[in-house]
């Protein structure tokens, strides 16, 4: 199982945004892929438990998965 990483600049967004870690671990985990760039970052998309669409970039590195960031998505 990979390992979850959340960046300092996601820890704020997460405060700013008041978003749950365990939201944005569960969506870079098992979230839908919705963009891939040629660096390898994802944009991942799930629905958190209030029903809102949130979007995870990560970047898979080594056996770990780094959130970059995190944002709600207008439907």
């Amino acid at each position: 199982m990979a390992e979850i990483i959340l960046t300092n600049h996601v820890k704020y967004r997460l405060l700013e945004r008041g978003i749950s870690a365990h939201e944005v671990k569960k969506i870079a985990k098992n979230g839908q892929i919705i963009k891939i760039e040629a660096s390898g970052i994802m944009k991942k998309a799930g629905v958190c438990s209030d029903g809102q669409r949130l979007v995870a970039v990560v970047k898979n590195y080594k056996n770990k998965i780094i959130v970059l960031t995190t944002y709600f998505k207008n439907l």
